[in-house]
């Protein structure tokens, strides 16, 4: 039993736990086990304050609390079905099987790690500095990196912060997240808004080629707009779906990307592309939505950008 997982009731914490308590309802037991299936135990997942969306930072489930038990694996979660009847959960609990029919409270545990501020730029690491991470009763989106029909979402609600005193992560300290049910829901991929912006970027057509100045005009969640202007070396050369290669450089966000798309279409003075990777590490990976989403995020603070 994990006594922090549970709604006090003394006068001396009535005040800290107002509103972040135990539901007075059972939830959902469905919408529980959707959200089992896009936030796994073990799973990254990107995270932003709902008023500040272009602070994102990435962390880890590493455990479930399900009314007052902590479940640090799938594995300890077994869900039985009832014809007629929503399913329900059989914990692991030290080796006994706990029956759990209503859930009142469903939590996510994150590890209370601060380093993860350090890879932010200035400008949101001062929004951070002045407000704090994790403060009881603030609000947080998730994002899962499970992506079938959007990417998933949940908000959260801070509980606490606690430093675990027993269990896989003793002596650790960790991030207590109400889930918020109602909440969840998928973002449609197709719902792209472009925005405009004016940016210095460099285009080039092989990994060795020469670079050409270009400028980022608009872009979206997952394609970009550049001016070649007047290069005539580039034109030739910029046919449907080749293989591009755009470097980005935003000093003032401390940050770069190399993104790797092919040619949707051009005319005289521009080329689209749709971005298919991103350099990390000396290595391509995939440029899924929440890459795009981080690269949208710094877009949207340089100067130029409408």
């Amino acid at each position: 039993m994990f006594e922090f997982l549970v709604k006090k009731t003394t006068d001396q914490d009535k005040g800290a736990v107002a509103g972040v308590g135990l539901p007075h309802r059972p939830l959902d037991n469905g919408l529980i086990l959707e959200v089992m299936r896009y936030f796994p135990i073990g799973n990254k997942i990107r995270y932003f304050p709902v008023h500040r969306k272009s602070v994102v930072l990435e962390s880890i489930v590493i455990a479930y609390g399900i009314n007052n038990h902590l479940v640090y694996t799938q594995k300890d979660i077994h869900i039985k079905e009832q014809e007629g009847a929503e399913p329900y959960f059989l914990l692991d609990d030290d080796w006994k099987d706990v029956s759990v029919r209503k859930v009142n409270s469903f939590c996510l545990v994150i590890p209370d790690v601060g380093q993860t501020e350090s890879d932010l730029d200035y400008a949101s690491r001062v929004a951070i500095d002045s407000h704090g991470l994790f403060k009881r009763g603030d609000t947080f989106t998730l994002m899962s990196l499970f992506a079938e029909r959007g990417v998933p979402q949940i908000d959260v609600q801070v509980r606490k912060k606690v430093l675990l005193k027993e269990g896989y992560y003793a002596n650790h300290s960790v991030v207590v997240l109400e889930a918020l049910l109602g909440t969840l829901h998928h973002m449609d991929q197709r719902q792209q808004c472009r925005i405009k912006t004016r940016i210095p970027v460099k285009l080039y057509l092989t990994e060795e080629g020469e670079p050409f100045d270009c400028h980022l005009v608009d872009f979206s969640e997952c394609s970009l707009k550049l001016r070649i202007g007047a290069h005539e070396a580039p034109r030739p050369s910029l046919t449907k779906k080749r293989s591009i290669i755009v470097a980005i450089d935003l000093p003032q966000q401390m940050k770069s990307y190399i993104l790797k798309g092919k040619v949707l279409r051009r005319d005289d003075e521009h080329v689209v592309l749709s971005v298919t990777s991103r350099l990390v590490d000396r290595q391509y990976e995939n440029f899924d939505l929440l890459a795009a989403l981080e690269l949208k995020a710094n877009l949207l603070q340089h100067p130029e950008t409408q």
